[in-house]
């Protein structure tokens, strides 16, 4: 394996891994031109649910 195989599997392991860790832990990634990325937690459908209805 050459190196240009080597590190395109690693950084397809990487991507994966991260994106079961923030689909595992309800977490949200933005990204707005220019700024940082924003990692927060995402709030549970039912109480989106829940404040939708009350407020709309």
């Amino acid at each position: 394996m050459n190196k240009v195989e080597e590190v395109k599997e690693l950084l397809t392991d990487t991507v994966a891994r991260i994106y079961s860790t923030i689909k595992d832990n309800s977490l949200e990634v933005t990204k707005e031109k220019g700024k940082v990325p924003q990692v927060r937690s995402v709030r549970p459908t039912r109480h989106t649910i829940k404040w939708k209805a009350k407020n709309h």
